[in-house]
């Protein structure tokens, strides 16, 4: 098996920060502005992940927004009170606790992502073409890794 040059793990580093800090600076000034009220940065997250992934276990949808279990379950249950998500048990094994979004979710998580598209085309509208190119392979690369790394992970 070939392991990594242990510089280019410096350079994977540095790169994850900088896309965090991407990440950041294109939803630093981002408000939705989309009912309910009171829901945070978090919860929208959430919410656009469920929408991505259909449905997931908690565990799961937690860690990829950052939260482990025990700090995620006061987010999900906010989604449930609020009618965007519901919980049910996975048929394959009744132990996990999987989260969708219910028909109210659907339709906030559209509006949502075409208000993020919004926001994102006049954020990035300053650069040019050949850099927003270059910005659109880097994505599809990641998420070439991303799948391939979480293919190897099971989160449930």
């Amino acid at each position: 098996m070939n392991y990594p040059v242990p510089e280019n793990l410096d350079d994977i580093d540095r790169g994850i920060r900088d896309i965090f800090q991407l990440h950041k600076t294109l939803l630093s000034d981002f408000h939705p502005e989309i009912d309910p009220d009171g829901l945070n940065r978090t919860h929208w997250r959430t919410l656009m992940y469920i929408a991505d992934s259909e449905s997931d276990c908690m565990k799961g949808i937690g860690r990829h927004v950052g939260l482990e279990a025990g700090s995620f379950t006061p987010v999900a249950d906010r989604l449930i009170d609020e009618g965007l998500v519901e919980r049910f048990r996975d048929s394959g094994d009744r132990r996990k606790i999987l989260l969708r979004l219910t028909p109210r979710g659907e339709k906030i998580s559209e509006k949502l992502r075409e208000r993020i598209k919004d926001h994102f085309s006049a954020r990035l509208s300053i650069l040019n073409d050949a850099e927003f190119g270059d910005l659109i392979s880097a994505m599809k690369t990641i998420q070439n890794v991303n799948r391939i790394l979480q293919g190897s992970r099971h989160e449930c």
